[in-house]
């Protein structure tokens, strides 16, 4: 049982840092970010996670004391893990979720407008919240039994969303997004398609594709705006169907995300806007969350309007 703490107590940011995130970088920052929380007046209450999936433990855990205000410090990975604690308690109305990036990629913080640590800890002295949306995905695990997962950036299946599942840890030390253009090259080698069974809003649209991926915020693989103007507060996903596209047409498409967000007026590339996606596939095909593995198809992917009370300038 864990111990319940004083309203006071409650009430003032719980910092959730991941040491490990950004390859490892962020054990050599602990001591600066210590001191950055101290000197604009805050308590540095700051616990660790030591293992994947550490970071949703460790939310339930304080929102089972009471607190009120969580603080995820690392990449993507660490704010997927301590949302997926607040959202699989119901707490989503209660406890408020801020975020410092430190990790590889940081996208959750770039779309909502905190770039740098500084404009983190300013939004949390001042208050600063905005409501955002999050995708709910009911998925199968590694035994095939039902789960319930929650996205902030996106969710997606196929060939590009193994990139990140398939970049060690070690080749993030290389920064924000030339681990996975180092990725990307590596795994062009193989099959690049495959069959999918696909149904947005209730329209079908089966066949061959590259990757099927459903947004929420605009950025992925850091710094790639993959769904140009999509917003978190907008009640709606964005879903981006990657066709069946050979070589020379991916890198034209890496390359426009890297440019702002070009390669959706490709040929072979769609938009839609959806509240419900339905996916699957005959070939056995993990989902990424976030970056983060989400299970496996077939999912049922939906929105959920104003799920978190984010900390974070007004957009």
């Amino acid at each position: 049982m864990t111990e319940s703490i004083s309203p006071e107590v409650a009430a003032r940011p719980l910092f959730i840092l991941n040491p490990n995130s950004g390859g490892g970088r962020t054990k050599k920052r602990v001591g600066t970010i210590i001191d950055a929380i101290e000197r604009a007046g805050l308590a540095a209450d700051i616990v660790f996670t030591t293992h994947r999936g550490h970071g949703t433990e460790l939310a339930d855990e304080a929102i089972d004391a009471g607190r009120e205000f969580l603080v995820a410090c690392g990449g993507d990975g660490t704010v997927f893990e301590v949302a997926n604690g607040i959202l699989a308690r119901g707490a989503g109305d209660r406890v408020r979720l801020g975020t410092i990036g430190l990790g590889t990629g940081k996208d959750i913080a770039k779309a909502l407008g905190i770039t740098r640590g500084s404009l983190a800890i300013k939004a949390i002295t001042a208050g600063l919240e905005r409501r955002i949306d999050a995708g709910k995905v009911t998925a199968r695990d590694e035994n095939g039994q039902e789960q319930v997962r929650y996205f902030l950036l996106a969710a997606s299946a196929g060939w590009v969303p193994e990139i990140s599942q398939s970049t060690p840890r070690w080749l993030k030390r290389l920064g924000d997004t030339a681990p996975y253009m180092v990725m990307t090259g590596v795994k062009m080698l193989g099959p690049m398609g495959r069959q999918f069974t696909l149904a947005i809003d209730g329209m079908a649209y089966d066949g061959r594709y590259n990757s099927v991926s459903v947004h929420n915020m605009e950025l992925w693989g850091g710094d790639l705006v993959a769904a140009p103007g999509a917003a978190p507060d907008d009640g709606i996903l964005d879903v981006i169907r990657w066709g069946d596209l050979g070589r020379r047409a991916v890198l034209q498409a890496v390359d426009g995300q890297r440019k702002g967000g070009t390669h959706v007026d490709m040929e072979g590339v769609d938009r839609h806007p959806a509240k419900i996606v339905e996916l699957s596939s005959p070939k056995r095909s993990r989902l990424d969350l976030d970056g983060e593995l989400g299970g496996f198809l077939p999912a049922k992917i939906e929105i959920v309007p104003g799920a978190l009370r984010f900390v974070a300038p007004l957009a």
